[in-house]
C-alpha cells in the first residue's frame, strides 16, 4: 500500500483525487491547500480525507512514500525539496498534468461509454419489442395459414366428390342416349310398318314420326348436357391446379414461418443478453 499526499486543491487537486481515491493500492494520507475551501478540499472532507494547509511537517514524515504536487508554483516546488525526507518520491506539476490529462481523458471515455451503453439499451429494447411484435404477427399468420390448409383440404375432398358425381352424370347420359337410339329405332320401325299397311297404319305413322322426334330431341339434349358436362370438367380441372398450388405454397409458407420463428428466438435472445451486457455497463459506470 502507497501512502500518499497531494499538494494542491484546485481542479488539479481535484482530478488528482477522483483519479486515485478508487485505486486499492494507493492510500491517500492527505491534501494541503492554503485556501481551506478549495475544491479538492471540500471533496476529500467528503469523502472522510484528511486536509491540512501546511504540509511541512508531512513530508517529512519517512512513513509517506509518495507526493503529488499539482500547483506549479515554484515557491511550493521549493519548499517541497526543502522539507521532504531523502526517500520520499515526487511527482511535479508536470506529471501531475499528464495525470490530470490521463483523468480528463478517462472521463471522456466514460461519459462516451456511458453514452453508448444508454444507446445500446435503447437499441436492444426496441429492437427486443419489434421481435416481440413480430413474433406475435408471425403466430397470427400461422393461425390464418392452418385456417387456408384446411380450406383447401375441404376444397379438395368437395372437387374430388364433383369429379364422382361428373362421372355419375356421363354414365345416366350415356344411359340416356341408349334410350334414345332405341327409341329411334323403334320409330323407325312403326313408320316401315305404318308405311307398309297404307291408309290403315296412317294414325300409327303419327306416332311414329313423333317418337322418332323425341328420340332427335333427346340426342340432342344429351349432347348439349354433354358439352356443359366438359366444361364443368374443364373448370374443376382448373379448380384443383389452383387448389394444389394454394397447398403448395401454404406448405413452404408454414416452413417459412418455422424458420422465421427459429430465426425471431435467437434474434430475441442475442438482444436480452446484449441488453444485459449493456445495463451492466451502465451499472459499472455509476
Amino acid at each position: 500500500m502507497i501512502s500518499l499526499g497531494i499538494i494542491g486543491g484546485g481542479r488539479g487537486g481535484s482530478h488528482i483525487l477522483n483519479l486515485i481515491e478508487n485505486m486499492r493500492d494507493i492510500r491517500i494520507e492527505w491534501i494541503a491547500d492554503l485556501d481551506e475551501q478549495a475544491p479538492a478540499l471540500q471533496i476529500a472532507r467528503r469523502k472522510g480525507i484528511r486536509t491540512i494547509t501546511n504540509f511541512t511537517p508531512e513530508v517529512s514524515n519517512e512513513s509517506l512514500e509518495l507526493v503529488i504536487e499539482v500547483t506549479g508554483n515554484d515557491k511550493v516546488a521549493a519548499l517541497l525539496n526543502e522539507h521532504k525526507h531523502q526517500r520520499l518520491s515526487t511527482i511535479d506539476a508536470t506529471g501531475a498534468l499528464l495525470l490530470v490529462n490521463m483523468v480528463k481523458e478517462r472521463e471522456q471515455m466514460l461519459e462516451q461509454l456511458a453514452e453508448k451503453s444508454h444507446q445500446l439499451n435503447d437499441s436492444m429494447t426496441t429492437l427486443e419489442n419489434n421481435a416481440v411484435h413480430i413474433e406475435h404477427a408471425m403466430k397470427n399468420l400461422s393461425a390464418e395459414a392452418d385456417t387456408l390448409t384446411h380450406n383447401v383440404e375441404n376444397l379438395n375432398a368437395a372437387t374430388q366428390a364433383a369429379n364422382q358425381s361428373v362421372n355419375d352424370t356421363y354414365k345416366i347420359l350415356e344411359l340416356i342416349e341408349n334410350v334414345a337410339r332405341t327409341t329411334n329405332m323403334i320409330g323407325l320401325n312403326a313408320a316401315i310398318e305404318a308405311a307398309r299397311v297404307g291408309e290403315a297404319g296412317r294414325g300409327f305413322a303419327v306416332v311414329a314420326e313423333e317418337i322418332s322426334k323425341l328420340a332427335k330431341s333427346t340426342t340432342e339434349s344429351v349432347r348439349k348436357i354433354s358439352n356443359n358436362v366438359k366444361h364443368i370438367v374443364q373448370s374443376m380441372d382448373t379448380i384443383h391446379k389452383d387448389v394444389a398450388s394454394v397447398g403448395e405454397a401454404t406448405q413452404k409458407q408454414a416452413q417459412a414461418k418455422e424458420e422465421v420463428l427459429g430465426s425471431l428466438d435467437a434474434l430475441t435472445s442475442i438482444a436480452a443478453t446484449m441488453k444485459t451486457i449493456s445495463e451492466d455497463l451502465i451499472h459499472l459506470q455509476r
